[in-house]
């Protein structure tokens, strides 16, 4: 299993090097390689922008982290670049060059192919433009992608049709990065803008956490970079601490059940996997088994044959098929998309199973209310599919 990759963004013509650096070693610390920044921002002559921009490569490579510059046909122009010679940038340190705009002729395979060791970085909307390099001669381990970020609110592109970018991408073995906005007011991108750099409008004004879980859940993204500058301490720290959550080493299940007997390992195969936390909201009175239901055997998958209403996890049932599940009673009528609810005693056959509803449902007395997925992580629930796996998290528990 593949972990997400971490990234940041730095636009050093509007931060000191003493912030610069500080910030490369704390995101250095909580897992982050990547650094991405705006080349054609800056302004100056050739050779001060080779030294302006070797000073921060000599930096992050410093804390382990690879560089990418944002660039397009004019700063090709101003540097006197060419496809088949991009001398200035490796001259900058660069070890990615991200075209902002492709020349959509064939020096885009002249630049996929180059001899200078960079890897080319197409902006991330043009998936035809990808395939059209492979399939004339341009080396797949050469090209990643990187989506756009939106200073400006409402201008992101739908999340549908970033989906169906991205697909398209992973069919062709092509690496995706979107962006994170963090949330810490005043943070600034390359313009004078200040009101989030997200690659997505659903992520500009939730917690870095929830958006990173959104990421994980859409199943096609390879990398999230920090489009803004500089997210905090703490929202580095619940970012690391979503990667422990997200990304734990499975024990072998030792648990049989009489009627599906071994399948469960398939499941819930052994070795590092990928499991989705999702922040719930729990309902006050809650049973210690109904407590163990949710959070003991914290690994939660639908099998795909119940898609519609809710997500159906049926380990609960096997592994705890001898506690008691008294019904409680809940005074509402139906059930939402978001309420986690367990089978209780009143069906007896399947007491154990924990759903998360995904459209309304009547109560009918058969499930008890144990609590809500957190409003900012709805969204994730569109996304899990057959075989994902998910867990929870405690949303309102005291760290």
């Amino acid at each position: 299993m593949e972990k997400i990759r971490l990234g940041i963004s730095l636009y050093p013509e509007q931060e000191s090097r003493e912030d610069i650096e500080r910030y490369l070693k704390t995101a250095s610390e909580h897992g982050f390689t990547k650094v991405f920044t705006s080349l054609f921002s800056v302004e100056g002559t050739k050779e001060e922008l080779v030294h302006y921009f070797r000073e921060l490569t000599d930096l992050a490579h410093k804390y382990g982290m690879v560089v990418s510059g944002d660039c397009n046909g004019e700063l090709f122009r101003r540097l006197g670049a060419k496809a088949d010679d991009l001398s200035v940038f490796q001259d900058m340190g660069l070890d990615i060059l991200r075209m902002d705009g492709p020349f959509k002729d064939e020096r885009d395979v002249i630049l996929v192919n180059n001899r200078d060791g960079l890897k080319i970085e197409f902006n991330a909307s043009m998936s035809d433009l990808t395939q059209g390099i492979i399939e004339a001669g341009g080396n797949p381990d050469n090209i990643l992608t990187c989506h756009n970020f939106y200073p400006q609110r409402y201008t992101c592109p739908s999340l549908e049709a970033v989906n169906a970018t991205n697909d398209a991408l992973k069919k062709q073995g092509i690496s995706t990065a979107m962006f994170l906005s963090s949330q810490v007011p005043g943070t600034h991108g390359p313009w004078p803008v200040s009101d989030g750099l997200p690659t997505v409008e659903e992520h500009r004004d939730i917690p870095v956490e929830s958006q990173l879980k959104h990421m994980m859940a859409m199943n096609n993204v390879t990398e999230a970079i920090f489009g803004n500058a500089f997210a905090s301490d703490e929202e580095f720290g619940v970012i690391s601490e979503t990667m422990q959550q997200a990304y734990p080493k499975m024990e072998s299940l030792d648990a049989v059940d009489p009627f599906f007997g071994d399948i469960i390992r398939e499941w819930l195969p052994d070795g590092q996997i990928r499991r989705i936390p999702l922040k719930l909201h729990l309902e006050p009175g809650l049973s210690q088994n109904e407590k163990d239901a949710i959070f003991s055997f914290n690994y939660h998958v639908d099998l795909g044959d119940c898609l519609n209403y809710m997500l159906r996890s049926r380990l609960g049932r096997m592994l705890y098929k001898s506690r008691d599940f008294t019904p409680r009673v809940c005074e509402c009528e139906k059930f939402v998309k978001g309420d986690v609810v367990l089978v209780n005693d009143n069906c007896k056959h399947y007491a154990g199973e924990v759903q998360v509803v995904m459209k309304d449902m009547k109560n009918d007395g058969q499930r008890n209310l144990l609590g809500h997925i957190d409003e900012n992580e709805l969204m994730i629930l569109d996304e899990i599919g057959a075989g994902d796996i998910y867990g929870f998290v405690d949303a309102d528990a005291k760290s």
